[in-house]
């Protein structure tokens, strides 16, 4: 890509016609099943965040704590599978009718979550409960003493997602799950590749380099057909200057581009060339605007190359156009 300050002959009366040359990028449609996986991997992709942020994040940032539930101690309210959200509560406030998590009073202290059927609390400020299933139909065989100033209260029940984070912990499911998602990042990276190389380039006819209309009308519009000249002469020195500035703007492998600088230049040389009738440079200048804005820049970088050659034609044509002005 041309980087440095474009010097243009002057003079001459070579012709103005401009070869065809690259228009705006033309994705290809995408089809049906395309739009359903890429739906399905998006919920899918959703889904997995959400998860992430409610069983990993969540607990270590707002205090809360997850835990599976195993038996079907309390099938009917908390099912084998279901995964259960637990919250400190203070220890005095404990109340028959509470979901507690806490350590049994046996040898091995197994976690339990039974539902509270009896509170005591003693004057030394202990707090003994009674606990019961609720599917179970006798009460648990022992008398619970919370230790600390708090306990952890079931609030929320979330359906069946902790059998799928047992099976997902399972040593084969792991291991498949880990080519899946190899796999699927190969083919993933593939289609991308595959589509970008898929993208058409519509050949557009090629715009005349100089529309002479476009400078009368703004002779007339204004009034002052010298004043007309002295655009056309003017905007013939800066242009290879706003070419610069796009080039320099888009950067390199180099450079770091300034998509700022890039809109900014890309749509001085535009307004100018409209104003000039100057459409091929219009043209390609409005396509390289858009490439910037898409933020494609590998797109904008390859139109910015076509700059030089119609920005020589559209010099000649303008020398072209202020000598036959002046005889």
């Amino acid at each position: 890509m041309t980087a440095d300050v474009i010097a243009f002959p002057r003079g001459g009366r070579e012709g103005t016609a401009a070869p065809r040359h690259r228009g705006e990028v033309r994705r290809p449609r995408r089809s049906t099943a395309d739009r359903v996986v890429s739906g399905l991997l998006t919920v899918a992709l959703l889904v997995g965040a959400v998860a992430f942020l409610a069983l990993g994040v969540g607990p270590r940032v707002l205090g809360y704590r997850t835990a599976t539930m195993l038996t079907g101690s309390m099938t009917g309210t908390i099912d084998p599978g279901d995964v259960i959200v637990s919250v400190p509560k203070p220890a005095d406030e404990v109340a028959v009718g509470d979901i507690l998590t806490f350590h049994a009073p046996v040898p091995d202290q197994h976690v339990e979550t039974h539902r509270v059927i009896k509170v005591r609390h003693t004057a030394d400020g202990h707090t003994i409960i009674r606990t019961q299933g609720d599917a179970n139909a006798e009460p648990d065989p022992w008398t619970a003493t919370i230790q600390g100033d708090t306990v952890w209260e079931t609030v929320h029940v979330i359906p069946g997602i902790g059998t799928v984070i047992r099976a997902l912990r399972a040593p084969v499911v792991r291991d498949v799950v880990l080519w899946v998602a190899l796999g699927a990042l190969v083919v993933l990276g593939s289609s991308l590749i595959w589509r970008r190389g898929e993208q058409e380039i519509d050949p557009e006819p090629a715009p005349e380099a100089l529309d002479d209309a476009a400078l009368g009308r703004l002779a007339e519009d204004l009034e002052d057909a010298d004043f007309a000249a002295t655009f056309a002469a003017r905007y013939q020195e800066l242009l290879p200057q706003r070419l610069n500035r796009i080039s320099t703007a888009l950067g390199s492998e180099a450079r770091t581009p300034d998509l700022g600088a890039a809109l900014d230049a890309s749509l001085s040389l535009k307004v100018s060339s409209t104003t000039v009738g100057a459409r091929e440079l219009e043209q390609l200048a409005s396509v390289i605007e858009l490439s910037v804005r898409r933020r494609d820049l590998e797109a904008a970088r390859a139109l910015a190359d076509d700059l030089a050659q119609a920005a020589r034609r559209a010099d000649r044509a303008l020398a072209t156009y202020l000598e036959q002005r002046a005889s």
